[in-house]
């Protein structure tokens, strides 16, 4: 409490605007893990194709004349190994900060941020479940 110019003792304005403040709710952290998801869709498709189209692939002995060798393939693999190993990081990257340093920071409860962490996948198998990528 500090006494204002007219003598009477109201709260700063820091405190009561940080006493209102609920930041760190069940909701952010759930709207933040899922916008996580959506930027980690990038990382999964290129690790989605690379189970899907790269590993399948049977060229045995023959190398790339074999019956399951595709040439056109083998282009693509270092795109999509680069973009699963770069956005993979970026996205651990942004996880620990947004799960870990931020509720800490701002003295939110850690256990619940983590728990939503469970929902960044969920937009990639929507789209997988949608058949969107």
């Amino acid at each position: 409490m500090r006494r204002s110019d007219t003598g009477s003792d109201t709260d700063s304005e820091l405190d009561s605007v940080g006493s209102s403040r609920t930041g760190g709710g069940p909701w952010a952290a759930a709207g933040a893990n899922l916008a996580l998801g959506v930027l980690a869709t990038f990382p999964g498709m290129c690790v989605h194709w690379l189970m899907t189209e790269y590993l399948p692939m049977d060229c045995g002995s023959q190398g790339t004349r074999g019956t399951g060798c595709d040439p056109d393939i083998f282009v693509s693999a270092s795109f999509y190994m680069w973009g699963a190993g770069i956005g993979g990081l970026v996205v651990l990257a942004l996880l620990v900060i947004v799960d870990v340093l931020m509720p800490r920071q701002e003295g939110w409860p850690r256990r619940l941020w983590l728990g939503m962490a469970v929902l960044v996948p969920v937009p990639f198998v929507v789209g997988l479940a949608l058949g969107r990528f």
